[in-house]
């Protein structure tokens, strides 16, 4: 579920006012910058500087070492507090939170920060201090109401939170996630009747049934009805077979006469936060989904799920360095392998495949889950070791065999780009095939399996059919095209192959092989000109060294061979 355009418009207001400042603020400790306040100024430009540049951390340094100089000023408090809250600096966002809060606290998200480390903290009446104020905004009021409610609980005063939440009226976005929060003030209550049908309502209602059908079974186990628990979680993974927390769950019950402990209130509460925390999250990429589900993290650090979102939030925000942290924050459990094999994905994004690598290696060797094997598989063949990575190709296939799991094609179709590069051509065309028994319409096979088969100059017809079928399904794929146009310089259609390979370079123009291609068909139509600059820019693309030989060979003067065997560089050979 997403929430409306206008709220989402607020929020982003919300974010934007959170770190705006004003030179005809009063409150700014920057106006007379030129006679007093240098140094203070100068670490408030640092820390713009490192926030333009997604240095988060740095930026929450930078703006504390300001405040800390102009400790009156309430624009440095609250940059300092946003800053904070982002990097993870729990201790000074709640430093800064407190004098943001008793300046105004424009956006509210000082006072409702402080209101959960005060209920993480089991001070209940202060949380509903902190969270009695005007002119929260839609959306903060409504979180407001749900750890107001919590707070309540917490004091003791469970009966007056639960009869308040069964009560509420809230817009149409919020209902699953007030009725995710009566189940589990219910459950907290001991009102298993309501709590059971509030749980049940929340699975068919909720965005995020894995969330509902975890929180549902624990309680079931707590009633000792552990055969129903079984059951709801054999249902679940009937549609969701690879789910490891679900399974872990089942397993335990299966298993053991392991009965999971109440909740207490700061947990119950993160929980029922989590829910429009991940919707704001899932709805766009900006800070403030970040801070909300900070939030969470405030209230248990140790509810994996909600580090997860918070890590991936941080990851697609910009905030690398913060991601990898949260990343490693995440407890051990069903959450782990992933967060660990996220956090690796990261850094090899980020140029870091060494310890990408390293950290797969590791994981592989003491994990037998098919994930493990499967990253490590995928980054040896990024990065260019075909041979060892079509053997863990091998070992994950065997692994989901094992494991009696569906194939899938990508394991097939992986390893057959390492055979073909390891020039083992026998088992690349089997793996091929097996990929398109398993699944016939994917373009990616197609295209590559027909390709070969052109350039080798075997099943020409068929693979001719492949090609086009994959540019077919796949129109707007320049390598794809590419090897349409290739197809038809091969059979010697050189002007058809002109036309493919122009509109192949549109669609990617950066691509070294692409260009090179359409350097020698138009030197086929005595394009010789525009032969010549597709072959200089091609090498100004950063081409492979076969590929700079050839291109330094035709701008030398040698005419170019009929056929060449390079493939185009598909953009999807890197999951």
């Amino acid at each position: 579920m997403k929430f409306s355009s206008g709220l989402l418009v607020l929020a982003c207001i919300v974010g934007l006012t959170a770190c705006q400042t004003t030179a005809s603020d009063p409150s700014n400790p920057f106006a007379g910058a030129e006679d007093e306040g240098v140094s203070s100024y100068g670490a408030f430009l640092a820390g713009r500087f490192a926030g333009s540049a997604r240095d988060v951390s740095g930026a929450a340094e930078y703006y504390s070492t300001a405040w800390g100089l102009e400790p009156g000023s309430t624009i440095l408090a609250e940059r300092t507090f946003f800053t904070s809250v982002l990097s993870g600096n729990e201790r000074t966002a709640i430093e800064a939170a407190r004098v943001s809060a008793a300046a105004g606290d424009e956006t509210r998200l000082a006072r409702i920060f402080l209101a959960a480390d005060a209920i993480s903290d089991a001070r209940y009446e202060e949380a509903s201090e902190w969270l009695d104020a005007d002119q929260l905004g839609p959306f903060n009021e409504f979180m407001a109401e749900l750890m107001d409610d919590w707070a309540r609980a917490g004091r003791g005063d469970v009966a007056g939170a639960l009869d308040r939440a069964r009560n509420a009226s809230v817009p149409g976005y919020a209902a699953a996630y007030l009725t995710m929060h009566r189940a589990l003030l219910a459950d907290f209550a001991g009102e298993s009747i309501d709590a059971d049908a509030a749980y049940q309502a929340a699975i068919s209602e909720s965005p995020f049934t894995r969330i509902a059908v975890a929180a549902y079974g624990e309680f079931l186990l707590r009633e000792r009805r552990r055969d129903e628990a079984i059951t709801l979680y054999d249902q679940y993974l009937r549609q969701n077979p690879i789910e490891r927390s679900i399974s872990d769950a089942r397993r335990i019950a299966a298993e053991t006469r392991r009965v999971p402990r109440g909740l207490t209130a700061s947990e119950a509460a993160a929980r029922a936060l989590f829910g429009p925390s991940a919707a704001l999250a899932s709805q766009a990429d900006i800070d403030l989904s970040v801070v909300y589900l900070r939030l969470t993290y405030t209230l248990d650090p140790d509810y994996a799920p909600a580090t997860m979102l918070l890590a991936g939030a941080l990851e697609r925000t910009g905030l690398n360095e913060a991601a990898i942290e949260a990343y490693n924050q995440v407890p051990e459990g069903p959450f782990r392998l992933a967060a660990d094999i996220d956090r690796i994905w990261l850094r090899a994004r980020l140029g870091d495949l060494d310890t990408a690598l390293a950290e797969a290696r590791e994981i592989s060797a003491e994990s037998d889950a098919v994930e493990a094997l499967l990253v490590y598989a995928d980054l040896l063949r990024a990065s260019g070791q075909f041979t060892l990575a079509a053997e863990y190709y091998t070992q994950s296939l065997d692994a989901r065999i094992a494991q009696g799991l569906v194939p899938d094609w990508r394991y097939y179709y992986f390893r057959a780009i390492c055979h073909e590069q390891s020039e083992n051509w026998a088992q690349a065309e089997a793996d091929f095939q097996s990929a398109l028994l398993i699944s016939p319409d994917e373009a990616e096979v197609l295209n590559y399996l027909g390709y070969m088969w052109v350039i080798r100059d075997e099943n020409v017809a068929e693979a001719f059919d492949m090609i086009e079928r994959a540019a077919t399904l796949e129109p707007d794929q320049g390598h794809i095209i590419d090897s349409l146009g290739w197809a038809h310089y091969v059979r010697g259609n050189y002007e058809i192959a002109v036309q493919n390979l122009e509109r192949a370079v549109e669609l990617s123009p950066d691509a070294p092989t692409i260009n090179y291609h359409l350097g020698d068909a138009y030197w086929q139509v005595g394009r010789r000109l525009e032969a010549r600059f597709q072959w200089e820019r091609a090498l100004g693309l950063e081409p492979d060294e076969d590929e700079r030989t050839g291109l330094m060979a035709r701008l030398a003067g040698e005419a170019p061979e009929l056929a060449d065997t390079r493939v185009a560089e598909a953009a999807s050979e890197t999951p």
